[in-house]
């Protein structure tokens, strides 16, 4: 086994499914993300801290990018079929900080879910083979995951937004826009970027979803079940509320954040 943890090749145990290592990442990322939400409590945190939280994010995820594509350059994988911010949660990486220093609404709704139905999903079944850590891919990979759902969170918490049915809308109308993208530039590079070329050589839940390209079809309508599934707090509370004070009604869109 190589023991450079920056070199691409590694002959060592691939991090396997559930692993203890695997399932103490994830208890981590979780770890820190309630973590944050406890400490942006307006009693907690002052405005001054707020702000600091927020540079120290944005940086985080924009440290991950970078330190990504360096590492992609060094090792000399660099390549178009592989390399182009093209992947749902890359995309999400790269636009948290421009959602973070902006305020940025819409990019707060792309971001939700995007990472919450999205970066979860490659969290619980991760994409990393043959590396495992403590090499950089393996670190990179749920760092950089997780700075996607710590960005959100910050959004949620200290700014306030939270996402609505036409949210859930322009979030799947603009993931069916990506998948288009990701097609052509799959047929010109011969990448597989989002999986819809091929299935990833690790088990997901691709496997279960039948054959190319059927599978597409099936990966669609779980992916827009997934983002239905991370708005149903919402839905249930805005129901609740409802219910509870029928005159005043639930909140709208324009009532939480400016687009």
């Amino acid at each position: 086994m190589d023991t450079n943890i920056f070199s691409p090749i590694y002959s060592g145990t691939p991090l396997g499914l559930f692993s203890p290592a695997h399932l103490l990442a994830l208890a981590v990322v979780l770890a820190s993300c309630v973590l944050l939400a406890w400490a942006l409590a307006p009693q907690r945190l002052s405005p001054r801290w707020r702000e600091a939280a927020r540079a120290t994010l944005a940086g985080f995820a924009l440290l991950n990018i970078i330190a990504w594509y360096i590492w992609e350059w060094h090792a000399g994988i660099s390549a178009w079929s592989f390399s182009l911010p093209l992947q749902i949660c890359t995309s999400a990486l790269i636009l948290s900080p421009f959602m973070l220093w902006f305020r940025s609404y819409r990019l707060f709704e792309l971001c939700y879910f995007w990472g919450f139905a999205g970066a979860t999903q490659a969290l619980l079944t991760p994409d990393i083979a043959p590396y495992n850590f403590p090499h950089f891919v393996a670190i990179q990979f749920f760092t950089s995951h997780a700075s996607i759902l710590l960005c959100v969170v910050f959004m949620l918490v200290a700014e306030g937004y939270r996402p609505y049915w036409s949210s859930l809308g322009r979030a799947i109308v603009l993931t069916l826009a990506w998948l288009g993208v990701a097609g052509v530039a799959n047929a010109l590079t011969g990448g597989n970027y989002m999986y819809v070329a091929h299935k990833p050589a690790v088990p997901t839940l691709l496997d279960y979803l039948g054959p190319w390209p059927w599978y597409i079809l099936a990966l669609l309508a779980i992916g827009s079940g997934m983002m239905l599934l991370v708005y149903l707090p919402f839905a249930i509370r805005d129901w609740l509320v409802r219910r509870n004070r029928p005159f005043e009604g639930a909140p709208h869109e324009g009532s939480a954040a400016n687009s």
